[in-house]
């Protein structure tokens, strides 16, 4: 009886030991994915920041053409001046 008893508890120190190690191996690994969920909420709240900054000087741009009147028009141009030639430019000067 007694040498069963010493088996069962030889055993269960195995299985006690296996699951520490269990326990550790997933310990690490937990360790590992909140490192890398870390780096990625970094990443993130990085490009939300670029983001915003381009955004706001899209804005700005928007803006400054919104308020700006473009001179498009369909209308009636002035006719372009014509060219002179070099010799009455100097017989006018």
């Amino acid at each position: 009886m007694q040498n069963k008893n010493r088996k069962k508890c030889h055993c269960i120190k195995l299985l006690i030991k296996s699951l520490i190690i269990e326990n550790a191996a997933l310990c690490d690994e937990v360790a590992k994915i909140q490192e890398n969920i870390q780096i990625v909420k970094e990443e993130r709240r990085f490009l939300l920041r670029k983001l915003l900054e381009y955004e706001k000087k899209a804005d700005m741009i928007i803006s400054y053409y919104s308020q700006k009147p473009l001179n498009i028009s369909n209308g009636p141009r002035s006719k372009p001046k014509k060219r002179r030639s070099f010799e009455e430019v100097i017989k006018n000067a």
